[in-house]
């Protein structure tokens, strides 16, 4: 293999996209990927029969939590995952795949600015109903990029995702007496289930790709669809929340610009680093997309990609030149 391989080298075969489910402006293209070998389940399912996670045995600490798997199977923590409880609510900065049988130390970063309770120190973590929405889980994949490239360890800024989340809440006129992103939520949630109801899950979906008002905005992608199934309802919360601020007009779901977009974020040179638990942690910046993604053995177990062009309108020529990837084939 290259000592720069491209994302999709570590597929057996392409992904495929589906026909889209919309509502208003939100476009969400369902991902089908080849059939998985590496054997996992997801943290919301891990919960159930005895996963538990918590502050740190040695005194709590804002950017990191105490993962125990007492499970006999690997468990996979998707970043912007949220947990609530214990001292303040945190969201997963990296996607880490956790040994069975394994306890772990994660980075995460605080979402409830205002709450550090150390009467509930020793309280575990429950999973949050959405992820954190996709604004910020670029900026914080954008930031553990830059401190992966420096030889850092990959994190989040936690300032920035303070001020992120405080002018999220002012714009959305949302109010939390801690300055927690699970209020807005709350805030928020009627008009929310429209969006999840809307919103489908499919048979065999491992992954989707998102377009807010026409543009590609996030492909989020595991390589089993039971755990797909799990990550769904959240993440969609999350699309949706981004949603509520494009507006109400129905968008255009344009197949050809979703499937270049899935094009560039596999076809992108990827650098690799030790993952924090099992397997390798890939990252990659293009000029139009950029991400991070989790390898075990010689396969894509999980991969995030987010649109870096943003402020110049829909995705267009520049990926519409790219050679095309073994990704581009459309679900039947």
């Amino acid at each position: 293999m290259p000592t720069h391989p491209l994302a999709h080298d570590f597929l057996t075969d392409a992904i495929r996209i589906g026909e889209p489910d919309m509502c208003g402006p939100l476009a969400v293209f369902p991902l089908f990927g080849p059939d998985p070998d590496v054997d996992y389940v997801g943290f919301a399912q891990a919960v159930t029969t005895g996963m538990t996670v918590k502050e740190l045995d040695s005194g709590a600490s804002v950017n990191d939590l105490l993962v125990l798997n007492p499970t006999d199977h690997n468990v996979l923590l998707y970043e912007g995952e949220e947990v609530l409880g214990a001292q303040q609510n945190r969201t997963f900065d990296v996607s880490i795949l956790v040994a069975a049988g394994s306890r772990l130390r994660v980075p995460v970063s605080c979402v409830e600015h205002g709450r550090w309770d150390s009467s509930r120190s020793s309280e575990a973590f429950s999973p949050a109903p959405q992820t954190a929405y996709p604004e910020l889980r670029r900026l914080k994949n954008q930031q553990a990029r830059v401190a992966a490239a420096q030889g850092r360890e990959a994190r989040a800024l936690q300032g920035e995702v303070w001020s992120a989340i405080a002018h999220k809440s002012a714009r959305m006129a949302t109010h939390s007496p801690t300055s927690a992103m699970h209020d807005i939520y709350e805030g928020r949630r009627a008009r929310i289930s429209e969006f999840r109801d809307a919103i489908r899950l499919h048979d065999g979906q491992s992954g989707a790709l998102v377009c807010l008002g026409g543009r590609p905005t996030v492909v989020d992608y595991v390589s089993r669809p039971g755990v797909f199934a799990a990550l769904h309802g959240p993440l969609v919360q999350g699309y949706a929340l981004d949603a509520l601020e494009v507006g109400d007009a129905i968008a255009p779901a344009d197949g050809e610009i979703a499937q270049e977009f899935l094009d560039a974020a596999l076809g992108a040179s990827v650098s690799q680093s030790d993952g924090i638990g099992l397997g390798r942690d890939i990252r990659f910046t293009d000029k139009n997309v950029g991400g991070a993604g989790l390898v075990a053995g010689d396969e894509l177990v999980q991969l995030t990609a987010f649109a870096e062009s943003g402020e110049d309108g829909p995705v267009g020529p520049t990926l519409s030149a790219r050679i095309r990837r073994p990704s581009r084939r459309r679900a039947g």
